[in-house]
């Protein structure tokens, strides 16, 4: 049986592993950006070709977003722990995999974000990582791995299938219309905050 004190290790290396991987995610996303390359007595083209690279700057963007968000969300999770097992392991190991991997549809997107395939993969890599939070959420609460505390946080949340369900319906709306795919990811901001909003509407609500 574990002592406390590898248990406490065991958390300790699994946050600070996750928080490299976030951090390292994060600082891959510039390489994104692509450096105009301007031949001999073309350098006054400089503005004009930086401006061209909009969509890199728009994908860099959004993805700064999705990945610190990620963090946020994969920082309270792991506050609300108790302990964490083998099971928690193996799927932060997984989560952490995609987060890495995310720098690739990021580039991706900005370079040819008017072609589904470059937003199905995007959303495809962002559902899945969805999918792998929602599971290390139902896990945790089933093991008892989380706190009485962390039990009520968590129920304050939305539900945890809104963001692989947003994400993945948006593929095949991708294929008819990748500027509606792509407006369509802005009701993760939405729905929860029309969720605090009719939350605090009802009678008693803080």
């Amino acid at each position: 049986m574990e002592t406390e004190e590898e248990r406490t290790f065991d958390f300790a290396r699994t946050v600070a592993l996750s928080d490299g991987v976030f951090a390292i995610a994060l600082t891959l996303l510039v390489l994104s950006i692509t450096v105009p390359t301007l031949s001999s007595g073309h350098h006054g083209e400089l503005d004009r070709r930086l401006l061209h690279r909009g969509s890199e700057f728009g994908s860099y963007a959004l993805s700064f977003v999705v990945i610190a968000g990620l963090w946020v969300r994969h920082h309270t999770f792991f506050r609300e722990l108790r302990r964490v097992d083998g099971r928690i392991t193996v799927l932060n190991l997984v989560y952490l995999g995609f987060v890495a991997f995310l720098p690739y549809p990021t580039r991706v997107l900005g370079l040819y974000g008017d072609q589904a395939i470059a937003v199905t993969l995007y959303a495809a890599t962002a559902g899945t990582l969805g999918l792998l939070a929602g599971l290390s959420r139902t896990h945790a609460l089933r093991a008892g791995l989380v706190s009485p505390a962390g039990r009520r946080q968590l129920g304050r949340r939305e539900h945890p299938a809104l963001v692989p369900t947003v994400f993945l319906a948006s593929i095949p709306i991708a294929w008819a219309s990748t500027t509606a795919a792509l407006l369509s990811w802005l009701l993760l901001a939405i729905f929860p905050a029309l969720r605090q909003r009719l939350g605090q509407r009802k009678p008693g609500a803080q």
